[in-house]
């Protein structure tokens, strides 16, 4: 009874196995024939039959390549595959590739259709250059047949070798499997045929294990390599790095001619000048010299107006329980001053019928109207467009001929490829074309709307493409990326800013600014410098407070200013002569741009608001007389389901 049931256990036991095994995932047949023509090219057939579950086969078949491998002397040689037919039981399939990580990935199936549980047979034929390798005394192909990177076993694996001639005769055949590396093979060798076709045979490969064979004959059956095709490979075997190189070393020579050499072709010494430039007030001077406003620029204009008379500024403490305020009201001393620039006289005219101003926001109408009074003076004295030049058209145009040098570079230096040349030509040629358009100044509304739709469908998506691509390069052409980019920055840096009587006006303005900064001991340097008195200290201090140098300009009379005991008339509070080292011109600063800003908050509205290894193949190296290894020579990868 006993062993009845013991029998009947170790059926079911055998039944789930046999039931589990037919089951799950796997590959049934791995079969190839590969055809060796007389130019060398390989044409390989691989049959492919798999059972499918809807696990990992869900849409189809994926086939992983390598896109390189070693050569005798252990270089990357690019593999250009070629694919001649894809079928699934004999059928045309559609099928899409990518190349990434190393690896050739050639997707079988749609993403649109799920396959049904069953079973399967996959055709890939696809044919590639220099797979043979050429020894002294014989020639040879070793191929790697299945690859080691498969997630599922196999079955059964087979492998027939075709000679270009039919009476021509293989002199050996050797085989390896197992795992990546093992020496040992348990597959069976054949010579069939009166030794025409080499067959290789194996069964029971399990995940990660594969076949690899070798199969030497007669040296003249295949055409060596012509001297063109060696150096089309070489060169693709260096391409990288000689693009990188020369692309690398030009933009390190355009950061150069740019930093250096054109800076100093452009720029004159800067010679010291005692006076303001062109008898300037502070403001102009320093709205030149800023290419706009500042609060320095503003103040500069008021404690100019002080140093003349026509107003008074006062300086009180408000002393409170943790911490002391200053507090400032402008005093009008004269009603109708006549020295005053006209800057200076559209600031003074809403103060002039006041006696006392508070220097705070309670103010900010007055000072409101004349800061806009002042503003608006400046800019119809000096047309800034006559000094300055816009620099944003400039940039926009240097970006885009960084994206498509970047992109070129890409092209050129490619080992990994980039899914299509012609369309990433025509985007490059078009986004270049727009760009060097975009240089001129066009006023016809209609050019305006044309050019903002080609940037729009052209330049943007080459721009992306740009961008994209950075994830997808290698350590080299990063590093060359890198370079071009901060060519990019050097450019902006120094793209020239001012026009002809700019240069010259920011060159005086310079030696201006030279001489104002410029403490006593190295004076002795300059030509004949003015005397220190406290009257020059007066007069060109707003012009400090301008070019914002007013404490260094301030140190230099501290001593001149102690001995004849300065108390300035435009002036009252507690700093006396050490006005520029106190914090005055920082404070009064900070109150005089308060001033002139609404303290009523704006009323709200309403509402509320799959592979891990290497994409290399084996090495060059001879696998007949034993001395290959499982995962060696052409060929090789793996695959899966997707």
């Amino acid at each position: 009874m006993r062993v009845v049931q013991v029998k009947k256990i170790v059926v079911f036991i055998s039944l789930l196995f046999f039931f589990y095994g037919n089951a799950q995932e796997r590959i049934i047949h791995f079969d190839t024939k590969i055809q060796i023509q007389h130019s060398g090219i390989i044409q390989v057939t691989e049959n492919i039959q798999i059972k499918a579950e809807g696990n990992q086969f869900k849409h189809g078949l994926l086939r992983v390549l390598p896109l390189n491998r070693k050569d005798k002397d252990g270089n990357d040689v690019d593999l250009g595959y070629e694919i001649s037919s894809i079928k699934k039981d004999g059928i045309e399939e559609p099928y899409f590739t990518k190349e990434e990580d190393d690896f050739y990935k050639i997707y079988i199936g749609s993403k649109d259709r799920e396959l049904d549980a069953g079973t399967y047979t996959y055709q890939i034929t696809y044919s590639m250059p220099y797979q043979i390798g050429y020894f002294e005394g014989y020639d040879e192909l070793y191929w790697n047949v299945t690859g080691n990177d498969w997630e599922f076993s196999i079955d059964h694996a087979t492998c027939e070798i075709y000679l270009p001639t039919e009476n021509a005769e293989f002199k050996s055949l050797y085989s390896y499997s197992g795992a990546e590396g093992a020496k040992g093979s348990n597959a069976n060798n054949l010579l069939i045929n009166n030794k025409t076709v080499a067959s290789f045979s194996i069964d029971g490969l399990r995940p990660y294990e594969g076949l690899t064979v070798a199969a030497s004959f007669d040296k003249g059956l295949v055409l060596p390599p012509s001297t063109l095709e060696k150096s089309a490979s070489f060169y693709k075997q260096i391409k990288e790095m000689l693009w990188s190189v020369l692309f690398g070393i030009a933009a390190l020579f355009f950061c150069y001619y740019q930093r250096f050499v054109k800076k100093r072709n452009r720029s004159n010494a800067i010679i010291p000048e005692f006076r303001p430039p062109f008898d300037w007030s502070p403001a102009i001077v320093g709205y030149v010299y800023n290419n706009g406003f500042n609060d320095e620029v503003y103040m500069a204009s008021v404690i100019n107006t002080a140093v003349k008379g026509a107003i008074k500024i006062n300086e009180t403490i408000d002393e409170g329980v943790f911490t002391n305020s200053k507090i400032y009201e402008i005093e009008v001393l004269k009603k109708t001053p006549s020295n005053l620039s006209d800057e200076e006289e559209a600031f003074f005219k809403p103060l002039a019928n006041r006696v006392r101003i508070l220097v705070s926001m309670t103010s900010y109408k007055i000072f409101e109207k004349a800061y806009n009074a002042w503003q608006n003076r400046v800019t119809k004295q000096i047309k800034i467009d006559t000094y300055h030049v816009s620099t944003t058209r400039k940039k926009i145009v240097g970006f885009l001929l960084l994206v498509n040098v970047g992109l070129i570079f890409l092209l050129l230096s490619k080992t990994k490829g980039y899914a299509n040349y012609a369309f990433l030509m025509i985007a490059i040629v078009g986004s270049v074309g727009v760009t060097l358009w975009i240089r001129n100044k066009i006023e016809h509304i209609g050019l305006m709307i044309l050019r903002g739709l080609l940037c729009f469908f052209w330049v943007i998506p080459t721009v992306f493409i740009y961008i994209v691509s950075l994830f997808m390069v290698t350590w080299m052409q990063l590093g060359v990326q890198v370079i071009l980019i901060l060519a990019y920055i050097v450019y902006v840096y120094n793209i020239e800013k001012h026009t002809q009587i700019g240069i010259e006006a920011m060159e005086r303005i310079g030696g201006f600014k030279l001489y104002l900064e410029t403490a006593e001991k190295d004076r002795i340097n300059m030509l004949n410098p003015p005397e220190q008195t406290p009257e020059l200290f007066e007069e060109l201090l707003p012009y400090a407070i301008a070019l914002d140098v007013d404490v260094a300009w301030g140190k230099q009379f501290e001593n001149v200013l102690e001995l004849a005991k300065y108390d300035p008339a435009w002036y009252s509070g507690n700093e006396g002569f050490y006005i520029t080292s106190s914090g005055f011109v920082s404070s009064f600063g900070k109150s005089v741009s308060a001033s002139r800003v609404d303290p009523t908050p704006p009323r709200s509205s309403s509402g509320s608001s799959s592979s891990s290894s290497s994409g290399s193949s084996g090495s060059w190296s001879s696998g007949s007389s034993g001395g290959g290894s499982s995962g060696g020579g052409g060929g090789g990868g793996g695959g899966g389901g997707w």
